[in-house]
């Protein structure tokens, strides 16, 4: 987790280390060996491998719309950890999600539920927005980090990958990605 942290670090002083060139991308087309893991939100401003000043094949990167898990996404993440080897897992939500926020609103009134698949990408949401509903506050950052502590209790209790952190050879973190300030919070 701390390579992942000073990554950042470097992010946020304009001190990076990793240009993506050709070069980089063919000397990694062989085989990749990722020392971390990170299942993170599929909005498009928040890359991964940038945020974390990282170079190709060095984080197993899994994504969704607001975080929510499914089990090809579930099979995705045990893939990084068996057949990878990735010792840690960080679930990295990000302010300002728009899939948080939808839920939020679907939690005060179930008619803003959207249709078909993104309602149930949506509803997938819905029950940590309506866990901080009466907290006052910033509820969409409060339902943001309920919905990330949720996630990572879930894939705590996998079965796949329990005996794993059990044994110390597995971590699992829920983090929050800042959009305004790029620094990344663990919780």
């Amino acid at each position: 987790m701390q390579r992942l942290l000073d990554g950042n670090k470097r992010l946020l002083s304009s001190q990076t280390l990793h240009t993506q060139t050709l070069d980089q991308i063919r000397r990694h087309a062989t085989g990749q060996s990722p020392y971390a893991q990170v299942f993170g939100c599929a909005d498009s401003r928040v890359p991964v491998e940038a945020i974390f000043d990282e170079d190709f094949g060095d984080v197993f990167v899994t994504r969704t719309a607001g975080n929510v898990l499914s089990e090809p996404t579930i099979g995705t993440i045990e893939y990084g950890v068996v057949a990878l080897n990735t010792p840690l897992i960080m679930v990295l939500g990000h302010q300002s999600c728009g899939a948080v926020k939808a839920a939020v609103e679907a939690a005060k009134d179930p008619a803003k539920t959207p249709q078909g698949a993104l309602g149930a990408l949506v509803s997938a949401l819905v029950p940590a927005a309506q866990q901080v509903a009466d907290r006052g506050g910033d509820v969409y950052a409060a339902a943001l980090e309920a919905h990330i502590r949720a996630t990572v209790a879930t894939l705590q209790g996998n079965p796949v990958l329990a005996g794993r952190i059990t044994d110390g050879r597995l971590r699992v973190v829920g983090a929050s990605y800042d959009l305004a300030t790029a620094k990344v919070t663990v919780y």
